[in-house]
């Protein structure tokens, strides 16, 4: 059996070829970069080569990629920046959001029918379903908008609700009397 083409474009031996108890412990390939210049790769090979060595595992512990952040993380990232007041201020905007969805969701399905929901009907269920789900995407595109809106509000939040209800405890200095 003859060497596959990519293998010899790598510039591997066949296993058993007389080239090859010239180097047991490592196979080297020499490929070029994007600039034309050499690079070596070397790998371990052989029986010895099933347990990881030391470089090898030092190397594997460099190639790591940290995962890119989502525009929504990196959103939240500055929200929990922004310490008490950005907190508060999310979780108020999150809260008007789903006090003032859900009335108008079950209005929209009240237009849309002609009826109120009624769970105990299967037909109702599967329409109420639907809506549910729509909805849920419609909230998930939201997110970064009432982020965003947390993110302005902050700063109102910190003067107003902050500043005034949550003095942190400082010392009282005495003066003395004279």
């Amino acid at each position: 059996m003859s060497m596959p083409p990519f293998l010899k474009k790598l510039g591997l031996k066949k296993p058993g070829s007389k080239d090859e108890e010239e180097e047991k412990s490592s196979a080297v390939a020499t490929l070029p970069d994007e600039k034309d210049n050499a690079v070596e790769f070397s790998w371990p090979t052989g029986e010895k080569a099933a347990s990881p060595t030391k470089a090898s595992a030092a190397a594997d512990d460099e190639c790591v990629v940290p995962e890119e952040e989502t525009e929504t993380q990196k959103l939240m990232k500055q929200v929990k920046e922004a310490g008490t007041a950005g907190v508060i201020s999310y979780a108020l905007w999150e809260l008007g959001f789903w006090f003032l969805s859900v009335p108008v969701c079950l209005f929209g399905y009240y237009q849309v029918t002609g009826h109120w929901p009624d769970l105990s009907d299967a037909e109702d269920q599967k329409k109420l379903g639907a809506e549910a789900f729509a909805f849920v995407n419609f909230a998930r595109f939201a997110v970064p908008l009432r982020i965003g809106l947390a993110l302005g509000t902050t700063p109102w939040i910190q003067e107003n609700i902050v500043d005034k209800f949550m003095k942190k405890d400082e010392p009282e200095y005495c003066e003395p009397e004279e």
